[in-house]
Order: structure tokens, then C-alpha cells, then sequence
């Protein structure tokens, strides 16, 4: 049998698609026919509707990522391990943090899954701490809470609520507050033991929990309450009330932070993402993660866009200067949106937005799905110049009916 590793990257790229392709890699195989026969969408027809719907990042990674994808092609056959390494050793120092206190994971999705299958469950009365092996670096650690409930915000991002529904845990949703920012207070008197999600800034809002308020909140949290801050849209947020707590890690046992590479990094469809933890905390998340779940391409495009100076800011001024001609011509037609800090705007339609919504997708542009917390207003992702011109225009008819 031919070897497939031994074709130049050069040659594949000749090879006239799938079908020749698996002929060398594997010239026994025969397809079935219902999978020859099934419609692929072809991406002329996917272009026909411009998705302003899931907050990517339409500028796409960095010309380093591709690079580096395409250099690491002839190496799918590997495990990433090597791969995984470098770049948990880059996020290190990156971060200030040894490599003890990160975890990759399939996008920051399987973070955030994890954390719902480690910190929450059902609470019983015979309740007990779990015991930890003894590390093999650091202090000795006798025991540690067990799992509980989980409390976050209304509306915020749904999958772990729904992860730790799956897991049996009682969910507690507390309202944001009239700045739309966390209700600290209020999420505080509801934590018990188990997990607080604050997703920072947040999704579907786009609006922030001041700084001074989150690092007074999390000095309050009792220490067997596990606090996961989302930081998915990190890179975006430019406000003076607003700061990562990365830093905060080192003297929070019971914090967790999390960060992607789908955002503005333009990776969503490559699946990368991490979080920092104090030491004994990412031990008692590994049982409950997936063996190398992040494949080699999407390492290579994480380690080179880490590399490329300009990916963050290039993508935070486009979005910027995107978001603001949106916002401008949004306000003219007499509406207004939540104040945003990430690269998505919260429009208040002053009515009920299922339908309008149903509207704007016979008009060709997708936007975010409804949010039961705050039914009058539609989630619109900030794409490319273009883009945004077929939403204004989806738009002006929607609400001209």
C-alpha cells in the first residue's frame, strides 16, 4: 500500500478531491452509497446568507495561523502532545503562571463542560469533602468541597447552565442588574458550595461587571464555592471599569478562568480554548476531560497567532470602527443597544423580537436567537463592512412592517 505520508503538500493540493485522495490513502475503501448521494452545501449557497448570528470573528486568523496550519498538514497523522505543550508553555508565560495551572480544551466549550461535570451536582445530606492524591509538586492538599449548585447570571451564555442540568445540579439564574452587569450581591447570597459562572463581558449584553466590584466579590466568595469567569471576549473590551483576573488566580484557590481562541482570534470552526486555575483545582478537572481533544491544526493556529502582534489589535479596530458605524445608523432610525465591549451589539426593539428575528432571516441575514430574560431585544454580531450594510438595510425593512 502507498504510504500517504510520503505525498508533498504540494502534490495533495493537485489531487482532483475527495475521491482521489482516499484512493491513495486507502485504495480498498468503498463508500457506501447514501454518503456519495448526500447534497453538500456548496459555499456559494452558504454565502447567500450573511450570519450575523454566533459573534465570530469574520476576519478569519491570523496569515501566521494559516501558515502554520498548513505547515502542520503532514503532520495530522501525529497526536498533538508536542504541539499541546508548546503551547501550554506559551500561554504560560504569556500569563504569568507555570504550566501546572492550564488546561486546553476543545474550544472554551469543553472548559466550561468540564467545570460543570468537576463543581456541580446534586447535593445530598451525607454530602462529604473528596480526599485529593497527594501532588507530586507543591503543598499537600487534604481535602477539597464537593459539587453543588451552580448560580449565574440571566440572560449569560446557556451552555453550562445546560451541562449542569445534564449533571443533576440545581441551577439558580439571578437577573442581571440595571447597568446590566452581574448582581454580585444577589449572586453571592445564592452560592452555596458548587460553581458561580460570571461570563465577563458577557454574552448575549456585551456589557461588563466593573472591575473594582468583581475583585471585591471574589475576596468575599466563601473558598469552597468554585468561581468560573468566562473571558471569552477578553480582547475586545476596552473600558477603564474593565480587567481581566487572571492576576487573581494566585491567590484564589477556588478561581478559574477561561479564554478561547474563536474570538477574536478567528478560530471558532478550529476549536481551541484554555483556562488558568491554581494547581489542585486543574487536578480535580482532569478526570473529567477529554485525552488530546484539541487537534494539531488548531495548536498550530493558537501558537502562531499568540506570535502575531498584530492579530488583537487589527481585530479590536475593525470591530470598533464596524460597531460604531452600526451604532450610528442604528440610533438614527431611533434605537439604541446596550453599551457594548465585545464584537456583538444588544439592540432594544422596543417590541417582541421572535418576530422580527423570523423577519430579518427571510430578508438573507441570520441574526442571534431570541433571549427569554429580554424579549424585545435582538443580539446582532458586528461582520465585515459589507455585511453590516445588508443587515442595516434588513433592517430598515423589518421595522418599516
Amino acid at each position: 500500500m502507498p504510504k500517504f505520508t510520503s505525498i508533498s503538500r504540494r502534490r495533495f493540493a493537485q489531487l482532483a478531491g475527495v475521491g482521489a485522495v482516499s484512493a491513495i490513502a486507502r485504495p480498498s475503501i468503498a463508500w457506501p452509497s447514501e454518503i456519495i448521494a448526500r447534497p453538500v452545501a456548496s459555499p456559494a449557497a452558504a454565502s447567500a446568507i450573511v450570519r450575523l448570528n454566533s459573534n465570530e470573528n469574520p476576519y478569519g486568523p491570523s496569515p501566521l495561523a494559516l501558515k502554520a496550519m498548513t505547515d502542520a498538514f503532514s503532520l495530522a497523522w501525529r497526536y498533538p502532545d508536542e504541539h499541546a505543550d508548546t503551547l501550554i508553555d506559551t500561554l504560560a508565560r504569556i500569563n504569568g503562571v507555570s504550566r501546572e495551572q492550564i488546561v486546553l480544551g476543545d474550544g472554551s466549550g469543553e472548559i466550561l463542560k468540564v467545570c460543570a461535570s468537576a463543581f456541580t451536582g446534586p447535593m445530598t445530606n451525607d454530602s462529604k469533602p473528596i480526599e485529593l492524591a497527594k501532588p507530586t509538586r507543591g503543598p499537600a492538599l487534604q481535602f477539597v468541597p464537593g459539587r453543588g449548585k451552580l448560580v449565574a447570571a440571566d440572560p449569560t451564555f446557556e451552555a453550562i447552565l445546560n451541562h449542569a442540568r445534564v449533571n443533576r445540579a440545581e441551577v439558580v439564574k439571578v437577573p442581571l442588574n440595571k447597568t446590566y452587569a452581574h448582581d454580585l450581591p444577589q449572586m453571592l447570597a445564592a452560592a452555596n458550595e458548587g460553581l458561580i459562572y460570571i461570563c465577563n463581558p458577557n454574552n448575549p449584553t456585551a456589557s461588563i461587571t466593573p472591575k473594582d466590584q468583581l475583585r471585591d466579590f471574589i475576596n468575599k466568595v466563601p473558598r469552597q464555592t468554585i468561581i468560573l469567569v468566562d473571558e471569552a471576549y477578553f480582547h475586545y473590551a476596552d473600558s477603564p471599569h474593565y480587567e481581566s483576573v487572571i492576576p487573581l488566580v494566585k491567590d484564589h484557590s477556588n478561581m478559574i478562568v477561561a479564554r478561547t481562541f474563536s474570538k477574536v482570534y478567528g478560530m471558532a470552526g478550529l476549536r481551541c480554548g484554555y483556562c488558568i486555575a491554581q494547581p489542585e483545582t486543574i487536578r480535580r478537572m482532569r478526570p473529567h476531560l477529554t485525552w488530546d481533544s484539541v487537534n494539531i491544526m488548531a495548536l498550530a493556529a493558537a501558537i502562531a497567532s499568540l506570535n502575531d502582534p498584530d492579530q488583537v489589535p487589527n481585530g479590536r479596530r475593525m470591530n470598533n470602527q464596524t460597531k460604531q458605524f452600526v451604532s450610528n445608523q442604528i440610533k438614527q432610525l431611533g434605537y439604541e443597544h446596550i453599551p457594548s465591549q465585545a464584537n456583538f451589539i444588544m439592540i432594544d426593539m422596543k417590541r417582541p423580537v421572535r418576530p422580527l428575528i423570523d423577519a430579518m432571516n427571510r430578508s438573507g441575514v441570520s441574526v442571534g436567537r431570541a433571549f427569554p430574560a429580554l424579549p424585545n431585544h435582538m443580539r446582532v454580531t458586528i461582520g465585515k463592512q459589507n455585511e453590516m450594510e445588508a443587515f442595516l438595510g434588513a433592517f430598515r425593512q423589518t421595522i418599516s412592517t
